[in-house]
Protein backbone atom coordinates (compact mmCIF):
# COMPACT_ATOMS: atom_id res chain seq x y z
CA UNK A 1 0.00 0.00 0.00
CA UNK A 2 1.48 3.32 -1.03
CA UNK A 3 0.65 6.69 0.39
CA UNK A 4 0.15 9.84 -1.61
CA UNK A 5 2.84 12.47 -1.37
CA UNK A 6 2.04 15.09 1.23
CA UNK A 7 1.26 18.46 -0.30
CA UNK A 8 3.04 21.72 0.24
CA UNK A 9 0.77 23.56 2.71
CA UNK A 10 -1.41 26.21 1.07
CA UNK A 11 0.44 29.48 0.42
CA UNK A 12 3.73 28.05 1.73
CA UNK A 13 6.89 28.20 -0.36
CA UNK A 14 10.20 26.44 -0.74
CA UNK A 15 13.31 28.50 -1.40
CA UNK A 16 15.95 26.71 -3.47
CA UNK A 17 19.37 28.25 -2.84
CA UNK A 18 22.34 26.70 -4.66
CA UNK A 19 25.69 26.88 -2.87
CA UNK A 20 28.74 25.25 -4.47
CA UNK A 21 27.54 21.77 -5.44
CA UNK A 22 24.45 21.53 -3.22
CA UNK A 23 21.07 23.23 -2.89
CA UNK A 24 19.70 24.42 0.42
CA UNK A 25 15.92 23.93 0.54
CA UNK A 26 14.02 26.08 3.01
CA UNK A 27 10.33 25.61 3.73
CA UNK A 28 8.60 28.93 4.52
CA UNK A 29 5.12 29.37 5.98
CA UNK A 30 2.59 32.01 4.91
CA UNK A 31 4.33 34.61 7.11
CA UNK A 32 7.71 33.85 5.55
CA UNK A 33 9.07 32.13 8.67
CA UNK A 34 11.46 29.22 8.14
CA UNK A 35 9.78 25.98 9.16
CA UNK A 36 12.20 23.31 7.91
CA UNK A 37 15.58 23.21 6.17
CA UNK A 38 17.02 20.44 4.02
CA UNK A 39 19.75 19.85 1.47
CA UNK A 40 20.06 18.38 -2.00
CA UNK A 41 23.56 17.20 -2.99
CA UNK A 42 25.27 17.42 -6.35
CA UNK A 43 23.34 20.35 -7.75
CA UNK A 44 23.91 20.94 -11.44
CA UNK A 45 25.94 24.02 -12.47
CA UNK A 46 23.76 26.92 -13.51
CA UNK A 47 21.05 26.19 -10.91
CA UNK A 48 19.60 29.53 -9.84
CA UNK A 49 18.27 30.76 -6.53
CA UNK A 50 14.46 30.73 -6.64
CA UNK A 51 11.30 30.28 -4.62
CA UNK A 52 8.51 27.94 -5.64
CA UNK A 53 4.92 27.68 -4.49
CA UNK A 54 4.32 24.16 -5.79
CA UNK A 55 6.40 21.03 -6.25
CA UNK A 56 5.41 20.93 -9.93
CA UNK A 57 7.50 24.07 -10.43
CA UNK A 58 10.63 22.01 -9.73
CA UNK A 59 11.44 20.28 -12.99
CA UNK A 60 14.39 18.16 -11.86
CA UNK A 61 13.08 14.86 -10.50
CA UNK A 62 15.88 14.42 -7.94
CA UNK A 63 15.53 18.00 -6.66
CA UNK A 64 11.75 17.60 -6.53
CA UNK A 65 12.22 14.39 -4.50
CA UNK A 66 14.41 16.34 -2.04
CA UNK A 67 11.69 19.00 -1.79
CA UNK A 68 9.10 16.28 -1.13
CA UNK A 69 11.37 14.84 1.56
CA UNK A 70 11.57 18.32 3.13
CA UNK A 71 7.76 18.53 3.27
CA UNK A 72 7.48 14.97 4.64
CA UNK A 73 10.07 15.75 7.32
CA UNK A 74 8.08 18.82 8.35
CA UNK A 75 4.88 16.77 8.71
CA UNK A 76 6.71 14.00 10.62
CA UNK A 77 8.36 16.46 13.01
CA UNK A 78 5.02 18.23 13.56
CA UNK A 79 3.33 14.91 14.34
CA UNK A 80 6.14 13.98 16.77
CA UNK A 81 5.86 17.34 18.55
CA UNK A 82 2.09 16.95 18.82
CA UNK A 83 2.49 13.43 20.22
CA UNK A 84 4.94 14.71 22.85
CA UNK A 85 2.60 17.54 23.84
CA UNK A 86 -0.27 15.06 24.09
CA UNK A 87 1.83 12.70 26.24
CA UNK A 88 2.83 15.57 28.54
CA UNK A 89 -0.78 16.74 28.87
CA UNK A 90 -1.91 13.20 29.67
CA UNK A 91 0.74 12.86 32.38
CA UNK A 92 0.17 16.35 33.81
CA UNK A 93 -3.47 17.20 33.07
CA UNK A 94 -3.58 19.67 35.96
CA UNK A 95 -0.55 21.67 34.82
CA UNK A 96 -2.24 25.08 35.11
CA UNK A 97 -3.17 24.55 38.77
CA UNK A 98 0.36 23.28 39.45
CA UNK A 99 1.81 26.38 37.75
CA UNK A 100 -0.45 28.61 39.84
CA UNK A 101 0.72 26.85 43.03
CA UNK A 102 4.37 27.23 41.99
CA UNK A 103 3.91 30.97 41.38
CA UNK A 104 2.57 31.37 44.91
CA UNK A 105 4.99 29.00 46.67
CA UNK A 106 8.25 30.24 45.18
CA UNK A 107 7.22 32.97 43.78
CA UNK A 108 8.51 32.46 40.26
CA UNK A 109 8.90 35.24 37.72
CA UNK A 110 8.36 32.68 34.95
CA UNK A 111 6.58 29.33 35.01
CA UNK A 112 6.04 28.09 31.49
CA UNK A 113 6.26 25.21 29.10
CA UNK A 114 8.81 25.44 26.31
CA UNK A 115 9.27 23.38 23.17
CA UNK A 116 12.71 22.01 22.37
CA UNK A 117 13.09 22.50 18.62
CA UNK A 118 15.73 19.79 18.35
CA UNK A 119 14.15 16.98 20.36
CA UNK A 120 10.55 18.13 19.73
CA UNK A 121 9.76 17.61 23.40
CA UNK A 122 8.03 19.75 25.99
CA UNK A 123 10.11 21.27 28.76
CA UNK A 124 9.43 23.26 31.88
CA UNK A 125 11.13 26.58 32.61
CA UNK A 126 11.08 28.11 36.08
CA UNK A 127 12.71 31.49 36.72
CA UNK A 128 13.05 33.22 40.08
CA UNK A 129 15.02 36.26 41.21
CA UNK A 130 16.72 37.13 44.50
CA UNK A 131 15.33 35.38 47.59
CA UNK A 132 12.79 33.55 45.42
CA UNK A 133 15.74 31.87 43.64
CA UNK A 134 16.78 30.36 46.96
CA UNK A 135 13.22 29.19 47.54
CA UNK A 136 13.20 27.58 44.10
CA UNK A 137 16.48 25.78 44.82
CA UNK A 138 15.15 24.56 48.16
CA UNK A 139 11.96 23.26 46.56
CA UNK A 140 13.77 21.42 43.78
CA UNK A 141 16.31 19.99 46.25
CA UNK A 142 13.39 18.31 48.08
CA UNK A 143 12.30 16.60 44.84
CA UNK A 144 13.61 12.99 44.89
CA UNK A 145 14.73 13.33 41.25
CA UNK A 146 16.84 16.40 41.98
CA UNK A 147 20.20 14.66 42.01
CA UNK A 148 21.89 11.35 41.37
CA UNK A 149 24.62 9.82 43.52
CA UNK A 150 27.20 12.05 41.81
CA UNK A 151 25.17 15.19 42.63
CA UNK A 152 24.03 15.87 39.07
CA UNK A 153 20.65 15.64 37.47
CA UNK A 154 20.39 14.68 33.84
CA UNK A 155 17.71 16.67 32.06
CA UNK A 156 17.77 19.64 34.44
CA UNK A 157 19.85 22.75 33.88
CA UNK A 158 20.36 25.67 36.23
CA UNK A 159 21.56 29.08 35.09
CA UNK A 160 22.21 31.98 37.46
CA UNK A 161 22.77 35.33 35.79
CA UNK A 162 24.62 38.38 37.15
CA UNK A 163 21.34 39.93 38.36
CA UNK A 164 20.55 36.99 40.65
CA UNK A 165 17.97 35.50 38.32
CA UNK A 166 17.92 31.70 38.46
CA UNK A 167 16.46 29.85 35.48
CA UNK A 168 15.87 26.13 35.72
CA UNK A 169 14.95 24.09 32.67
CA UNK A 170 13.59 20.56 32.88
CA UNK A 171 13.43 18.25 29.86
CA UNK A 172 10.11 16.50 29.26
CA UNK A 173 10.86 13.42 31.36
CA UNK A 174 12.10 15.48 34.33
CA UNK A 175 9.30 18.07 33.96
CA UNK A 176 6.69 15.30 34.11
CA UNK A 177 8.43 13.72 37.12
CA UNK A 178 8.84 17.04 38.96
CA UNK A 179 5.26 18.18 38.42
CA UNK A 180 3.89 14.74 39.32
CA UNK A 181 5.88 14.88 42.55
CA UNK A 182 4.89 18.51 43.22
CA UNK A 183 1.19 17.61 42.81
CA UNK A 184 1.36 15.64 46.09
CA UNK A 185 3.29 18.26 48.06
CA UNK A 186 1.50 20.34 50.68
Amino acid sequence: MTTSPRPLPDQWTINLHPVANLTILTLHDTDGAEREIGFHPLTRPGTVDRTVGALAEITGLELRASAQKLIDTFYERTAQAQANVHAFSATVPDQQSLFDRLRVAVPCDVVRLVMDDETLTVGLQLTATGPAAGTLLTLTARWPGSATADGRTSGVTKDLDDDGRLTMRFDQTRAEAFLTWYRDQP
